[in-house]
């Protein structure tokens, strides 16, 4: 489509609203800060804001340009483009195309510097969502959330927001493209989830991550928020809940099938982690468990 006219029922659009922080807001990892619609012609000039945010941009019809630290990128109908606005870049409608009108987002919080990075969205800014219609909902659900201004809107555009991102997590996942660092830490999660009994050493998984002990410790810091000894002590007692609970296996053999041949250092990890002993835990999921009919 080239050097066409804007369709009669399209007509150029800026609609921007902005979200008032609630009191739940500090208490969420990440806020939305902004959101709008848009419909741009080709005569209209480059958006470029330095708003130090990040931004989603979901193309609803036509095609957009994208320009990020001058690299060109074409925003397609059912495309996400994520932008770190902090950095130089700029988007318009395709010059030669009739319009573009998307949805977009302005959100900031934890994490996100750190998950911008691992998916490697500077190199590749934009995200093809296998159904469309996923993202444009929540999207759509968001924006009716910071318009009408609810007193729990807060909550409910981050939870809606968190599955937006979750959406582009899988989309990069299932194509193969997260992160070197973030593969090799997904290498060690999938290897101690099929064999929790086997006792796992930093030296084992360093070695599975082909990363040294420090490089290991480092990077779980950043990805994981925690250690790895730490993180393998929380994947041991998470599956032996789920055991307990959906099982009548007697709390030792849960216990070293989960990785713990001492019941002792089981039953101390477990309380530790959880704030009950094992034998209360599977009492209290036994009780909230639906009776048969």
């Amino acid at each position: 489509m080239t050097d066409e006219a804007i369709p009669d029922d399209i007509s150029p659009l800026d609609d921007v609203f902005f979200q008032t922080p609630g009191r739940l807001s500090r208490a969420l990892p990440y806020a939305l800060l902004a959101a709008g619609r848009r419909i741009c012609t080709p005569a209209e000039m480059p958006v470029a804001h330095r708003f130090n945010q990040h931004t989603l941009i979901l193309t609803l019809s036509g095609k957009g340009l994208l320009q990020v630290n001058g690299l060109s990128n074409f925003l397609h109908e059912g495309t996400i483009a994520w932008l770190d606005s902090s950095m130089l870049y700029s988007h318009r409608c395709e010059p030669h195309h009739s319009h573009w009108s998307y949805l977009w987002l302005g959100f900031a919080g934890h994490g996100l510097d750190t998950l911008f990075d691992s998916l490697g969205v500077i190199a590749n800014p934009v995200f093809g969502i296998s159904n469309p219609r996923d993202p444009q909902a929540l999207v759509e659900g968001i924006l009716r959330e910071v318009e009408t201004g609810s007193f729990l809107s807060d909550s409910h555009c981050f939870a809606l927001l968190a599955q937006l991102i979750s959406l582009l997590v899988s989309e990069r996942a299932e194509h193969g493209e997260l992160s070197g660092a973030v593969q090799r830490l997904q290498r060690v999660v999938e290897l101690v989830r099929a064999d929790l009994t086997h006792p796992w050493s930093v030296g084992e998984l360093a070695i599975a991550a082909n990363l040294s002990q420090a490089q290991l410790f480092r990077r779980f810091r950043q990805r994981m928020g925690t250690t790895p000894v730490d993180w393998l002590r929380h994947e041991r007692v998470n599956a032996a809940k789920r055991l307990l609970v959906i099982t009548d296996e007697q709390i030792g053999r849960i216990a070293a099938q989960c990785g713990y041949p001492d019941p002792f250092h089981f039953a101390r990890d477990f309380r530790k982690l959880v704030g009950v002993t094992p034998s209360e835990f599977r009492r209290q999921g036994q009780s909230a468990r639906p009776r048969e009919p």
